[in-house]
Order: C-alpha cells, then structure tokens, then sequence
C-alpha cells in the first residue's frame, strides 16, 4: 500500500501557486497525495495531476467555538477516510485547527510548516494579546509531541519556535520558502524610463502594507513626476486584513496608479517594473519578493521577519521601518533617481536567489523531512 500525505492548506489557489511541485515531487516518490483547503473552484484543475481534493468550508475572518468545532470535526472525518501516513499543515490556522484534530493521535507524522505568523500576531490589542497567549501555550504543548516537524522560512520564526514556544532544536528545520524555478524566472534587463515603474505583487491586504505604499507613492510624485506604481493581485475577502474595493476604487483616480488585477505570468511585470516594493508588516519569506529578486529588480521593503531574508538593506534593497510613509517615499524616491544603485542591487538580488532559495533545494530538503 502507498504512503499517503494529507496536506492541509487555506485555498486551493495558495496550493497551486505554492505547494505543486513539491506535491508532485512526493508523488513521483510513491506517495499518494491528498489536499484538504477550501475550494474555490480549483479542483478540478489540482485533480488533473492525480491528486485527491477535499473541501472545508472555513471562513479565516470568523473564528467562534462553533467554527472551531465543525471544522475540527471536518479535519478528523478527512483524516479518518484518507489514513495518511503524514500530514502537512501550512500557515497558521491550518496549523492549530490541524493540531487540535490529531491532539490524542501518536501514530501520524505532522510536518507543520510556519509562512509568517500572520494578523493575530500583528495586531496589538488586549483581546489580540489574550488570543496569542492563548496560541502560544497551545502550540507549546503541541510541539512537544515526538510524532511532529516544525518547518519554518525564516531566521526571525526559527528563533520563536525555540525561545518562544519551547521547541527542540532538532524539530525545527529552516527551509527558505517554498522555492523557486531559477529557470523559468530568469535575470531581465532594467526597462527603458521615464518612468520609474514600481510593482507590488500579492494579495491586497493593509498587512502588505498597500494603504502605506499609495500614500508614500503619491508623496514621492511631489519630488519625481516621473513615476508609476502597478499593482496585481486580487483582493483576499477572507482576510481581516483585506484592502475594500471601495478603497481601492478611489485611489485609482490616480492616473499613476494602475491596478492589473491577478496576473497569470508575473514575469510580464517584472519585464515592465524596475523596483519591487513590499511594506510588509510581517513574512514567512514572500514568494513576491523572491520572483522579482530572480528577474534582478532592486527592493524596497520594511525591516521585518521575513521580508529581511531576500531583501538585505544596502546590498539589494531599501529597508524601511514597518508603516512609515515618509521613509518609504524617501526610499522610492531615492533609488528611482539612482539608475546605477538599482542596476547594482539587481544583479545582487539575483545572487542571493540562487544561494538556496531555488526550488529544487526546497523540494530536497522538504522530501528529506518526510
């Protein structure tokens, strides 16, 4: 009989875009792949390889004891009709709802994997403090158990799980990221300007830091006309964090703004783009940062578990302290005024990329772990 992995993930597009080489690295390896997220109508193209797909029905912006409770009791009732051998569970929610699920088992493998430690670890507030709390000792006791792996994408997380939540140094692995295909995002020749193009690529959240950046960018135009910002991604109606079309809609009044929506290849930004921006307010290691890194666009981004991990402050990058619009326009104006700066920082982005950041290590390394 084949060895079977469950993976447990939010959505079915964050496994596509994330998590589908490395499934399918496994199943050339012999084991029987399982995925159980939300669907949001793309099964049918994850079932096209060959991999089982089963729904949960969660919403990450409510979390009440009766959620907690059915989707507890989904995750068990799955585990109960797949029989993995290991499961996999990535980000956070998936990682204490999975863990609650198999708290009494012994016999599965868990591999957890941490990609940053989201809102609620963001967020300053008592009832935000008491929540955390609550988490941390929960996660304490779980990864204590014998049968579970810790993946983590950072330096910052790595420190956490030790320091923070107790956890064996030999549990924990630093594996950066998800990977990426050096291959197919290759070094890309600055565009001509004027303008100065920016990009911001992934999920339109205000823990992304894109309410910041519009308004660091509308500042910057005061000093250099000659600017422009794109934006793509989709708008996360799941997330608490989530920009408002409404919003969104007003600040495309801006004729330098243009929003591109989601877009299918990201290589065709980055052939447009001559600086990534990301003013994160916190990273597991950003697969946005990573792409633009491999094509050799200078960065600026916030100094912040995560993000400091591809975007290294004077050798490829800007860093800028978390919400602060007058360095980010400082910084935007800065390298869109220095050509040479940002050809250097290029070439250095795509060098760090190529250190171990390339998808087959992650797959290796990951593999190993199973």
């Amino acid at each position: 009989m084949k060895n079977k992995i469950l993976y447990l993930v939010s959505e079915d597009w964050y496994f596509l875009s994330h998590r589908l080489k490395l499934a399918l690295s496994a199943k050339k390896k012999g084991y029987q792949i399982n995925l159980l997220c939300r669907d949001t109508g793309k099964f049918e193209e994850i079932q096209k390889y060959g991999i089982n797909c089963y729904n949960i029905d969660w919403d990450r912006r409510v979390l009440s004891p009766f959620t907690i409770i059915k989707n507890v009791r989904c995750i068990r009732n799955i585990i109960f009709k797949v029989q993995p051998n290991i499961v996999h569970f990535i980000s956070l929610l998936p990682i204490l709802l999975g863990m609650i699920s198999l708290f009494f088992n012994r016999k599965i493998k868990i591999i957890v994997t941490i990609t940053g430690l989201g809102t609620i670890f963001i967020k300053k507030s008592l009832i935000m403090n008491s929540i955390r709390l609550l988490i941390q000792i929960f996660l304490i006791i779980s990864f204590k158990r014998k049968n579970i792996s810790v993946i983590v994408q950072n330096k910052d997380d790595e420190l956490f799980c030790i320091k923070k939540l107790l956890c064996s140094k030999n549990k924990v692995f630093l594996i950066r990221g998800s990977g990426i295909n050096i291959f197919h995002h290759i070094f890309i020749k600055e565009p001509n300007h004027p303008p100065v193009v920016l990009a911001f690529v992934g999920r339109l959240l205000e823990d992304k830091g894109l309410k910041i950046l519009i308004e660091a960018f509308e500042l910057a135009l005061k000093n250099n006309s000659n600017l422009k910002l794109l934006i793509a991604g989709s708008i996360d109606k799941y997330n608490p964090s989530a920009i408002t079309k409404a919003y969104l809609n007003k600040t495309l009044h801006n004729k330098k703004i243009e929003w591109l929506k989601e877009i299918k290849d990201v290589r065709e930004i980055w052939k447009k783009a001559h600086i990534a921006v990301l003013p994160s307010r916190r990273e597991g290691l950003p697969m946005s940062l990573m792409e633009a890194a491999a094509s050799g666009r200078a960065i600026i981004s916030t100094d912040v578990p995560g993000c400091r991990e591809i975007a290294i402050n004077k050798v490829n990058a800007i860093l800028v302290p978390t919400d602060n619009v007058i360095e980010l326009s400082r910084a935007i104006i800065y390298l869109s005024l220095n050509h040479e700066i940002r050809k250097k920082y290029g070439f250095k982005s795509r060098e760090i990329v190529e250190s171990d950041m390339s998808e087959d290590k992650v797959i290796h390394n990951t593999l190993s772990i199973y």
